[in-house]
């Protein structure tokens, strides 16, 4: 059997090379995912299209904020693939489906993100309700845990989101989310959970400029960076066409996307450029009904 002998001891080459590509590969995984979503967990990520205005999920995301359920008007089902710098252990993959309705708007969301050594995932349920013309509430609950070959034992975190919107008038919207508050660990205190559970305060408004331009821009606030901006926006040249521009701050990431719709069937793109770390592609796909 192939191997290597060091201090009179037999080592299995190929199990010792596999060992320290998954090592390596663990160790890759958590220093670059941080470097992109330090204001986001992994998980945490919005929408496709909403990469592609600069990333705001408090506006335009249920994911980010439950209140949106109650702005929507047909039910939706939708698949969100993110790979990050090309490398797939590095992807997230999420999917939801959202249940919009005169009594309870509700949704339906779960994420998968990492690769077979090291993964975490995420089950949430929230509801929504309108309160008049101008006000919605929204409110969600998550259960998110990691599994991993470092850990005797799974990771997990039980937490809850609210959300509001206010539109004053019919081209604006303000919103507003807090998410994973409260949160409880339900793992070990010797491991730490906040990788999977950090707090988000998120601010967001749309406005309208004209029937087929849409700017947006946020504001979010954690406990790992304090202010973070975006901007972005849509534009529609043609009725079933969008192409879509934005940028971040800390880091600055611009972004670029597109969507195009066809009989209730929308497909979107997104290419955002980290400037250290290069390239992040991302793919939706959503059936409106």
């Amino acid at each position: 059997m192939p191997g290597w002998y060091i201090c009179g001891f037999h080592i299995n080459r190929d199990l010792h090379i596999m060992q320290l590509k998954r090592f390596y590969m663990f160790c890759l995984l958590l220093i670059l995912s941080r470097s992109f979503t330090s204001a986001r967990d992994n998980l945490r990520l919005p929408d496709t299209r909403t990469l592609g205005m600069g990333g705001n999920g408090a506006s335009h995301s249920a994911l980010f904020n439950p209140a949106i359920l109650a702005l929507q008007e047909r039910k939706e089902v939708r698949i969100d693939y993110f790979n990050r710098y090309a490398i797939k252990e590095l992807a997230t993959i999420s999917g939801g489906f959202c249940f919009p309705n005169r009594i309870l708007p509700t949704g339906l969301h779960v994420a998968s993100f990492g690769y077979d050594a090291y993964r975490e995932s995420m089950f949430r349920l929230s509801a929504a309700k309108r309160l008049n013309a101008f006000w919605t509430l929204g409110v969600s609950l998550q259960y998110t845990f990691i599994q991993s070959e470092l850990f005797e034992s799974n990771v997990s975190r039980l937490s809850t989101d609210i959300g509001a919107s206010f539109q004053p008038v019919d081209n604006w919207l303000i919103t507003g989310s807090a998410i994973h508050v409260p949160s409880v660990s339900l793992s070990s205190e010797d491991i730490d959970s906040e990788r999977i559970g950090s707090y988000l305060i998120e601010l967001g408004v749309n406005w309208q400029f004209i029937d087929n331009l849409l700017i947006t821009g946020g504001l979010a606030h954690n406990k790992e960076t304090p202010r973070k901006a975006s901007l972005g926006m849509e534009y529609r040249p043609y009725d079933r066409f969008h192409l879509r521009s934005g940028v971040q701050t800390d880091p600055f990431c611009p972004s670029l996307g597109a969507g195009y719709r066809f009989a209730g069937l929308t497909a979107d793109v997104v290419m955002i450029y980290h400037p250290v770390l290069g390239i992040s592609t991302g793919l939706g796909l959503s059936c409106s009904f």
